[in-house]
């Protein structure tokens, strides 16, 4: 087997054998005590921090050891509102800050409007104006006769789509102020939206809505008792 000399190719004078070498020492021993950290002042990216309020654990050995930063100082001046699920509050750079103020909540309780309509031929129509509110979503419609019910913004509106028959489509691009036609032609006779909203197209606007009622070619001759159910959003 060559020698090292002949592995290596290189003189290895000077070099002697030692007995006892010293090993490093390991980088943890279990139940061992930690030390200062000898890197507290090494290079870091910049923080709001200085060596003399860092905190570190394990002080008495030479080995690295946790050490916390504490958080930035926030030093926003100046003025700014924070919403707090639906509670505002205002605070100020140097006069001091405000309480907290309720945020005013809208009364969204559901009301009810009653139509009595008299007896329609077959085929026959009933217009009427009835109030709601300026602005309000409407719910649910029920009757005790099949019916179809129109709902318009304006009463130029209810006036030129008279003429329309029932299941004809009105123009599309044209019509306005239409807010709602449903035929009710099958038992139950009840009908419910989920996304109608609407407002009066008066001007200026009033609690104004103007219903029409036809009594669908093919039925039975009776007087019709409609029930709107909506929400009042707007009533002053």
């Amino acid at each position: 087997m060559p020698t090292l000399n002949d592995m290596t190719q290189k003189s290895l004078s000077g070099f002697q054998a030692v007995e006892n070498p010293k090993t490093p020492p390991p980088a943890s021993v279990p139940g061992a005590v930690l030390g200062r950290n000898p890197n507290i002042r090494c290079p870091l990216p910049p923080f709001n921090s200085s060596p003399d309020v860092l905190r570190q654990f394990n002080e008495s050995g030479k080995v690295p050891a946790t050490r916390v930063i504490p958080l930035p100082v926030a030093t926003t001046l100046g003025t700014g509102t924070t919403i707090f699920n639906g509670t505002s509050t205002s605070s100020g750079g140097s006069g001091g800050s405000g309480g907290l103020v309720p945020t005013p909540t809208p009364s969204l309780a559901p009301a009810t409007q009653t139509i009595s309509v008299p007896i329609l031929v077959s085929g026959g129509s009933y217009l009427t104006t009835i109030q709601l509110a300026k602005s309000y979503q409407l719910q649910s419609v029920t009757s005790n006769q099949p019916v179809e019910i129109r709902l318009y913004a304006s009463k130029i509106a209810q006036i030129s789509d008279s003429p329309r028959l029932t299941d004809t489509a009105p123009p599309f691009e044209t019509t306005v102020n239409l807010i709602t036609d449903v035929v009710l032609d099958t038992a139950p006779y009840l009908w419910t939206w989920q996304n109608r909203v609407a407002v009066n197209a008066d001007s200026p606007q009033t609690l104004n809505a103007y219903i029409t009622v036809f009594n669908p070619a093919g039925h039975s001759v009776s007087a019709a008792t409609l029930t709107i159910l909506y929400i009042p959003l707007v009533t002053t």
